[in-house]
């Protein structure tokens, strides 16, 4: 599956990608930032790969301009209609700048309005990432728990709409009205949920 929208192409992750995403996560910088920070090696990266690579679990690269500069992810809570989200940018010339909010608005925007595949989206921030907790409460998430060491949030369809409107139209602006259209581009598969091949099937017919 590949999905294009705002300049940026997210690409579902293949078994050649995961040793690229486990140099850039097993980083100081980025798992320090992480709920599970021990080294990840090459065999665990494997056992991990065999557990996502299904229908209820979507980890995409993210490109912007042909060059690799993180992973965006949607997976399965067990909760019917509730997604968990996350994202790690791991290219830090990229930090300070749009494209960590324009890959959340996408990932969002795929889950509620093109798949229909959920009415909640949550995610979890260490206490000791300020910088996380702010970027997604801009969003629109909310806290619905704490406890020493971290948040969870979660974002509603309701919310979503309310929140994002603004934000997506500074977007459009941002990188033009025809960049902001969301291009999804897969076929059905097993490796896909039911709604997605539905959705990728209405839109053959």
């Amino acid at each position: 599956m590949i999905v294009k929208q705002y300049g940026l192409v997210y690409k579902r992750i293949q078994e050649e990608d995961i040793e690229l995403v486990r140099y850039w996560r097993n980083r100081p910088f980025i798992r320090n930032t992480m709920q599970f920070q021990e080294y990840i090696t090459e065999e665990m990266q494997k056992e991990w790969f065999k557990k996502i690579n299904n229908k209820y679990n979507y980890y995409f690269l993210i490109e912007h301009e042909s060059k690799k500069i993180g992973l965006i992810n949607c997976k399965d809570t067990n909760t019917e209609r509730v997604a968990e989200g996350g994202i790690f940018i791991w290219d830090k010339a990229y930090w300070q700048t749009p494209i960590p909010a324009l890959a959340s608005l996408t990932m969002l925007e795929a889950i509620f309005e093109e798949f229909k595949s959920g009415d909640t989206s949550v995610i979890t921030v260490l206490k000791d990432n300020p910088a996380a907790l702010k970027f997604n409460q801009h969003i629109g998430y909310t806290i619905y728990y704490e406890d020493e060491k971290v948040y969870k949030l979660k974002l509603t369809l309701k919310d979503y709409f309310a929140k994002t409107y603004k934000l997506k139209k500074a977007a459009a602006l941002l990188v033009g009205k025809e960049k902001s259209r969301i291009e999804i581009i897969a076929e059905p598969s097993d490796l896909l949920d039911d709604k997605i091949n539905a959705y990728l099937l209405s839109k053959k017919s």
